[in-house]
């Protein structure tokens, strides 16, 4: 494709990429929290061992399984989309699972960045494309613009004004652009220790 992008996955949007695009966070388990809750209180009070108890039991899993099913085809399409469109994708490496036991547990567990990343990486394989994980570390501080890195940096949530040379952008999207720019080199060196082109790089031939 002779594409390369940069992608910051979060929990307001499930992912926006170094081109400007941000794919909605669907919270699938989230919209079925409420139908959860009834389900889980009428099996509270159900009797162990009763007929009605594991019909309710069963209908408690089955709302699990229908949430599973609904991320995990969010994420195959969201991946196939990278992967189609793009010779190079990069991601942050992230801890998910250490992550997944903080305050922020609940979103985490539902956006499932894990099995995300898992399917990106297994889609790019079939497809001969190249997915990097690149250390994480202040890519949401550092200006795309002129690499200036400070806490000061991300004013809020969603807003990025570099305090050295003024830069202003979207705080996800920046992080997107510096994510790209921490695997280009990555991709080089090992190019270049093989003597052969990556299947993300094109020399311009």
């Amino acid at each position: 494709t002779g594409s390369q992008v940069g992608v910051d996955v979060g929990t307001t949007y499930f992912c926006i990429t170094s081109d400007g695009e941000f794919t909605e966070n669907p919270r699938h388990f989230q919209r079925s929290m409420k139908a959860l809750r009834v389900k889980q209180r009428s099996l509270s009070r159900k009797k162990r061992g009763s007929n009605r108890r594991k019909k309710t039991k069963a209908a408690v899993a089955k709302l699990h399984r229908k949430v599973a099913r609904q991320r995990l085809d969010f994420h195959h399409k969201t991946a196939t989309k990278l992967i189609r469109e793009n010779d190079l994708v990069a991601h942050e490496d992230l801890n998910v699972s250490g992550m997944g036991r903080g305050n922020l547990a609940r979103s985490i567990h539902d956006v499932g960045w894990g099995q995300f990343f898992s399917l990106l990486s297994q889609k790019a394989a079939s497809a001969a494309r190249t997915v990097v994980a690149v250390d994480p570390r202040y890519t949401s501080q550092a200006c795309s613009q002129c690499g200036h890195t400070c806490r000061e940096n991300r004013v809020s949530q969603s807003r990025f004004v570099c305090q050295s040379c003024g830069h202003t952008a979207n705080a996800d999207w920046n992080a997107a652009l510096n994510i790209l720019a921490r695997a280009l080199p990555s991709v080089q060196n090992v190019e270049v220790m093989r003597g052969l082109r990556s299947p993300g790089i094109h020399s311009g031939e």
